[in-house]
């Protein structure tokens, strides 16, 4: 890979990140953990997703959603689901307080993403979208195919 690439690379990664770290500070200020967040944002656009889905689109560790989902059951938040498919798993759903509660939670954010919208357009905002599924995708199945790691044990030897 020639080094404009690299960099290329390089700067997603480090745009990506910061923009996670100023949503945690986002989170942090109003008193609550991240994960917290995004467990509640899934739940908002999709109101019966298992804590393994919840995992799998966020990137976040089991453990942490399972935690989130603990403590949102016992304040009466959300309600599980037994899934007919699969009875192990359940299907995770909003109660109506826990749609007061996320809406309350999720405030401060969904105002920032209505400004951000304002500045960038929605237009830019869904082709970086699909730009960078399309990246993560491509990473995503180098690393499934251990293409990447088979290249550095190679190099290594």
């Amino acid at each position: 890979m020639n080094l404009e690439a690299d960099i290329a690379i390089g700067a997603i990664a480090a745009g990506l990140s910061r923009i996670e770290g100023l949503y945690t500070k986002l989170a942090q200020k109003h008193g609550f953990p991240y994960g917290l967040i995004q467990v509640l944002y899934i739940l908002r656009l999709n109101n019966h997703v298992t804590q393994k889905q919840i995992s799998d689109f966020c990137e976040i560790p089991k453990q942490t959603v399972n935690s989130m989902i603990k403590q949102l059951k016992a304040d009466d938040h959300i309600t599980l689901i037994a899934n007919d498919e699969d009875k192990r798993e359940k299907k995770i759903q909003l109660t109506p307080l826990g749609k007061i509660y996320s809406q309350k939670i999720l405030k401060p954010f969904l105002e920032l993403n209505k400004m951000v919208i304002n500045k960038i357009g929605m237009d830019l905002l869904l082709q970086l979208s699909k730009k960078l599924k399309t990246l993560g995708d491509a990473i995503e199945l180098e690393i499934e195919l251990k293409t990447v790691s088979s290249k550095w044990e190679r190099e290594g030897e």
